[in-house]
């Protein structure tokens, strides 16, 4: 009883934070969500059995050369996810993260609250029966004299989530037992117009696929579509269909790490990523389907509107070979380390026209490693390029040379960056428009120019305001009705606020849809002060990417002087609002938040990804005789009577077809509930309405106009 206890205090442990401000992770991945929904697979393939062929030694991979999925050529699944956002100074530029989510970037549906296997990482079939001797020019027999070695390194945490003591990275070796069976369902892309609809009529052109929707396929049947909004017949979709099977293997358990915090981590290695070196000595392993894989134990929370991404682990330089030791693990490569940091000082993106000399950075730090046993006399440079590719001399800076001491001579303690790259930058180049460069960083070894990396970090100026660099490592929110979570920001100039833009997360049965307002608050002595303007009430929007969304001000226009203000959001309800937070960048100075009893800094180490949007209207309206009035949304039929679709007939002012990408549709019942929220969209089908009146609601971003009126359903 004792031991259940504990277990279920250290469950609660990730919700019990002080002064009501949370952390939570994510319950899908954006980043997958988005690769999937614009990278369309080749042709569907039916049930099959997946072989592959085995792989020459050596096996190696530092998780630099692929995106978001393991390469497959070296590895056979793709539930590790690829990036370079949730380590902490990696061996180099990109890691194998495994966490709680699945292929498509959404938990696990067979998720609990007690440790579950989550996430695999796999290699394919290697040979250790046999390699290629130079000397002989053949092939000949490995054994376990030949000193074969398997290493890696990895680290918990880093800016995501803690694995819990009872939640683990494992490593296994396996080889083919001779079974096969059943593995998982695949999914493929479909378009709409291939489909069959449940009354066994094809998809036509006008037709509309709403999500739970039945579909059906070429035999496959689907009972439903993966899809976040209403897709028409030009669309395509990701579907499951159809299974797979495997060859059976028998796995083996050689090695595991318990779940640590990263503090913890660095406490007792000192190093940011750990090594670790298996000898493979036993003979059994020395066959042609030799086979090895890392997977990690997972939890969930216990309560269902928080279970987000848990238990991050984060592999680097995988590498399997012969004639190695115990110590060998060097390799004559100079590579960047981190995404490059912004040239705006205390911002990662600004309105150009806000820029002054005040705001360009000193320097920026350039974490790079030498991955040899010695050091190396390294060159590190940079330059700049506009958006037509033009190099940009005004931006020329010398460079820096020095020795660059090897890794494995250095500690967390010690670890530092090998120069602080002076900025240069000058206002010529801005513009009078958003505009983006180009910064192409470089390193080489000055005895060996061929060994050396590259990396690009692109600078944009846009029209908000943003601390945060556009990846979401985690979710934001406080647990009470009136809650106020802000950001502090400041103009150099007079400028317009136009709304703001504002990252929300997805939760688990839509738990964050819940009403809020924006409010503008003066400054007071470097905190909130009064609340000048608060908004409409609004709700949270997604895209079918979870990108960012704009709340647009229609009701007024704010002026803002040469001055502090805060943006943010107040609570209607004391549900979790999941506002995106970023963990690469850290401006919690700037982070605001007030439960009743006055504001209070942020404790968490991020940045909120609220950002406000400035300058101009986003178009220039067209003119037309006179202000289309609300009643100029039309729909045919109303009511529909028996027919399932209805057409939603624009207003004039936004009839050109250029102009539509700024239409947001909205239908509310007439409690206030949204029923459908997307982009706008010509045909809706009603069927599922029942009986009443409803609200179409069109929202034209770009001049801040509503259009609306009722649909009234009788059958």
């Amino acid at each position: 009883m004792k031991k259940l206890i504990l277990y279920l205090i250290i469950l609660f442990l990730p919700l019990l934070v002080f002064n009501q401000e949370y952390l939570t992770g994510l319950s899908s991945n954006p980043v997958i969500e988005n690769y999937l929904l614009n990278t369309k697979p080749e042709d569907l393939y039916k049930s099959r059995v997946l072989t592959y062929e085995p792989l020459n030694l050596p096996f190696h991979d530092d998780f630099s050369g692929s995106t978001i999925y393991p390469d497959t050529n070296l590895w056979t699944d793709n539930y590790a996810y690829i990036n370079a956002q949730y380590p902490y100074f990696p061996v180099d530029y990109g890691v194998a993260t495994l966490d709680v989510l699945d292929a498509t970037g959404n938990l696990y549906s067979y998720g609990s609250t007690f440790p579950f296997i989550a996430d695999h990482l796999t290699s394919r079939p290697i040979r250790l029966d046999s390699v290629f001797d130079p000397g002989i020019g053949s092939m000949r027999q490995l054994t376990p004299d030949d000193s074969v070695y398997l290493s890696f390194y990895y680290q918990p945490q880093g800016r995501g989530d803690v694995p819990l003591k009872y939640d683990s990275l494992v490593l296994e070796f396996g080889h083919y037992n001779g079974d096969t069976l059943f593995s998982h369902i695949d999914y493929f892309w479909l378009y709409i117009n291939t489909l069959i609809k449940p009354n066994g009529e094809p998809f036509g052109e006008g037709d509309t696929l709403f999500p739970l929707d039945t579909i059906y396929y070429d035999g496959c049947d689907i009972n439903y579509a993966v899809a976040y909004q209403p897709y028409v017949y030009t669309d395509s979709i990701y579907v499951p269909c159809d299974s797979v099977y495997v060859l059976d293997e028998d796995w083996t358990y050689m090695w595991s790490a318990p779940g640590d915090t990263l503090s913890e981590f660095l406490n007792k290695n000192d190093v940011y990523f750990k090594r670790i070196t298996i000898p493979i000595a036993n003979e059994k392993w020395f066959r042609g389907d030799f086979q090895f894989r890392f997977f990690n134990y997972g939890s969930l929370s216990t309560i269902s509107s928080w279970q987000s991404n848990t238990d991050h682990w984060h592999i680097d330089q995988v590498y399997l070979d012969y004639n190695r030791t115990m110590d060998d693990h060097f390799k004559h490569e100079i590579k960047f380390v981190e995404t490059p940091a912004s040239f705006i000082k205390g911002f990662y993106s600004m309105p150009f026209w806000q820029y002054v000399e005040g705001l360009k950075k000193e320097s920026i730090p350039m974490y790079i490693n030498n991955i040899d046993s010695i050091s190396h006399v390294c060159e590190y440079n940079y330059f700049v390029t506009d958006e037509n590719g033009a190099t940009l001399p005004a931006f020329n800076w010398p460079g820096y040379t020095s020795s660059l001491s090897p890794l494995s001579s250095l500690t967390a303690s010690n670890y530092g960056p090998f120069t602080d790259a002076p900025v240069n930058y000058w206002y010529e180049y801005l513009g009078n428009g958003n505009v983006s460069f180009d910064i192409n960083h470089i390193v080489y070894d000055t005895q060996d120019p061929n060994i050396g990396d590259t990396i690009v970090f692109k600078q944009e100026f846009k029209n908000y305001f943003a601390y945060d660099d556009g990846s979401v490592e985690r979710g934001y929110g406080l647990l009470i009705n009136g809650g106020r979570q802000v950001v502090q920001y400041r103009t150099e100039s007079e400028d317009t606020l136009r709304g703001v833009q504002i990252f929300f997360n997805k939760t688990q049965n839509n738990h964050n849809d819940n009403i809020f307002y924006i409010g503008l608050w003066n400054d007071n002595n470097g905190e909130p002060g009064l609340l000048k303007y608060k908004s409409n009430a609004f709700r949270p929007e997604f895209t079918s990417t979870n990108l960012f969304h704009n709340y647009i001000f229609e009701d007024t226009i704010i002026k803002l002087g040469r001055e502090v203000f805060y943006v943010g959001l107040i609570q209607t309800t004391s549900d979790f609002l999941n506002i995106g937070f970023d963990r690469n960048t850290n401006t919690k100075s700037r982070n605001f938040f007030n439960t009743g009893a006055g504001w209070t800094k942020s404790a968490f180490e991020g940045s909120l990804m609220i950002r406000p949007l400035l300058g101009p209207s986003l178009t220039e309206p067209e003119e037309v005789q006179g202000k289309a009035k609300s009643s100029e949304l039309e729909i045919f039929p109303n009511p529909p009577g028996n027919a399932q679709d209805i057409t939603i007939q624009l207003p004039v002012a936004c009839a050109d077809p250029g102009h539509r990408k700024y239409l947001e549709l909205r239908i509310f019942d007439l409690y206030g509930k949204r029923l459908y929220s997307g982009p706008y969209i010509e045909k809706i089908n009603v069927n599922a309405f029942k009986n009443g009146f409803y609200i179409v609601d069109l929202f034209d971003t770009a001049n801040t106009q509503h259009y609306s009126t009722k649909l009234l359903i009788t059958k």
